[in-house]
Order: C-alpha cells, then structure tokens, then sequence
C-alpha cells in the first residue's frame, strides 16, 4: 500500500508545474514573516508565481488590483491589461521561480511591502528565454476585502547567465 501511495505521490509530482517558493534571508525577513498578515501576502505571492508558472490566466488576472502597475523586466511601465498580453503572447513564460525575501513589512492597515530577489528561467518568447535570470524586486500587496492582490511591482533584471 504504501508503495502505491509513493508511486501516486511520485507522479503527481512528475506531471506537476515547477514550484514556486519563497525564503527569509535575512534576520529583519525571518521575524517580519512570522507576522500573519506578512504571511498570508506571502502566501497570495506564491500563488501568483504557480499562476506565472502553470499559464493559469484566470488566476494571474485575479490577483492584481484593477489599478495596478508594474516596472516590468522589459524597462516598460505595465498596467494590469498589459502584463495580461504579455502572458497570452508567451512573453511571460517560465519553468522556474524562486523568491528570496529580504525585506517585508506592514504599510497601513491593508498593504504589505516585499523587497528581495528572484531568480528565474524563462522560456519560449520570454526574454532571456533559457537562461537563469536573476532580478531584483519590489511589490506592494493590498488586502482588497479579504484577498491579497498585487497593487504595486517592480522588477529590474541584473543578470542574465
């Protein structure tokens, strides 16, 4: 039986998207992130990464406020329509995220501000496509009625290897 459960387990994880995760890296990270409302933006943070990596586009659009804008890796300021192109054209396109949190903190009482790093692979038309790409990052995460969405990014690519 429990073999069975393995080889099931194993293949769901064969078939599955690449994950997304996140980690602390510093100490003003590690104690900030122990805060539940920095937690759970981080927790929308995540689903917004499995979003980018398995093309759900339902799900990607869903969590961006109806005002956002983004500095995107492209040197382009982006309003929610625009990065949702850019996913249906495959500009956004990628096998791998890995988020590292340096910075996070509470902004009033529904925001949240996350300051790291990325690393990526990006694919098919994305730029960059098949190289590990790192960038730093900056995203502002608002609470809007009980969901965490994404109001403010900004992305700046600084190697492409």
């Amino acid at each position: 039986m429990r073999v069975h459960v393995l080889l099931s387990t194993l293949l769901v994880l064969s078939v599955s998207p690449a994950s997304a995760a996140w980690r602390a890296t510093t100490p003003a990270a590690q104690e900030a992130v122990k805060s539940p409302r920095i937690a759970s933006a981080l927790d929308a943070a995540v689903d917004f990464d499995k979003a980018l990596l398995s093309k759900d586009l339902a799900t990607f659009e869903a969590m961006f406020t109806d005002s956002a804008v983004v500095n995107n890796p492209f040197n382009k300021i982006a309003r929610k329509a625009d990065a949702l192109n850019n996913m249906k054209a495959g500009l956004i396109d990628y096998t791998s995220l890995e988020r590292s949190v340096e910075y996070a903190a509470t902004r009033g009482e529904h925001e949240v501000l996350i300051m790291g790093e990325e690393t990526l692979t990006p694919v098919g038309k994305a730029k960059f496509a098949g190289k590990n790409v790192r960038r730093r990052t900056t995203e502002i995460w608002t609470d809007v009625s009980g969901n965490w969405q994404l109001s403010v990014r900004q992305a700046t690519i600084y190697a492409a290897e």
